[in-house]
């Protein structure tokens, strides 16, 4: 079993974020319905065309993007960035400003609000091991659940093509499980003619990633429930069996 076998997300509403295991940046790109204009690097191995001498950070204009998608990143080992609108606004940022944007790609949590005013990002991204920890703050809940219901969609279609993503209603019930701790066992996929079936257990907040995957059976378990992504007919649902 790998990683990419299992999701486990923690959503917490109030700070607009998802913590997650199993979610890689290429998944996270592959899944947003508009691109980021431009990417400021928190942290990373990276080394591109552009350098900010200000920030003494990489950044990377919308034209160059598709280099920095066909990245390793995991082997950064760190990765943290936020999108920004306008490149001349990197040259605008107060000393506080800056200094806010190095703590949230050294701390990997912001001092005070992780969006800022005049980058105007939709996103902070910061991962440590891609895939195996991330966090992601979200400027828009909504732009979370068009995420949440493309990634699932995507991760099933090696069984089955032109798979929909999950609707706005079937996403927002997903992320409100999510609140809870979710695991998703992809691994465990049922596949039929009619239908892809996939499980799911709410196993709590758990920040401790080795233990939720080296104690994966113990945790589901202990789960009160379990319940099941189904898509038939060209539609998704939520169900539990118990």
């Amino acid at each position: 079993m790998k990683t990419k076998d299992v999701i486990y997300m923690i959503y917490n509403e109030n700070e607009q974020s998802v913590t997650s295991m199993g979610i890689e940046f290429i998944d996270f790109i592959n899944c947003l319905t508009i691109e980021p204009n431009n990417i400021l690097l928190l942290a990373s191995g990276y080394t591109g065309e552009d350098y900010h001498y200000g920030l003494r950070l990489e950044f990377v204009r919308n034209q160059n993007l598709n280099d920095l998608y066909k990245e390793n990143v995991y082997s950064y080992g760190d990765f943290c960035w936020v999108d920004f609108d306008w490149i001349f606004t990197l040259d605008n940022l107060t000393p506080h400003e800056k200094a806010e944007l190095l703590y949230l790609g050294y701390y990997k949590q912001p001092l005070g609000s992780p969006f800022f005013e005049k980058l105007n990002n939709k996103f902070v991204y910061l991962a440590h091991d891609d895939g195996w920890f991330n966090k992601i703050f979200y400027k828009d809940k909504n732009q979370y659940i068009d995420v949440l219901g493309r990634l699932v969609s995507n991760r099933v279609k090696s069984y089955r093509k032109n798979v929909s993503p999950l609707s706005q209603d079937i996403g927002e019930q997903l992320a409100l499980f999510a609140k809870d701790g979710i695991l998703i066992d992809l691994y465990r996929v049922i596949k039929s003619r009619n239908s892809v079936e996939i499980p799911f257990n709410v196993i709590g907040k758990i920040m401790d990633f080795d233990d939720v995957y080296n104690n994966m059976e113990r945790h589901k378990a202990k789960a009160k429930s379990e319940y099941w992504l189904v898509y038939k007919k060209d539609e998704w649902v939520i169900r539990s069996y118990n």
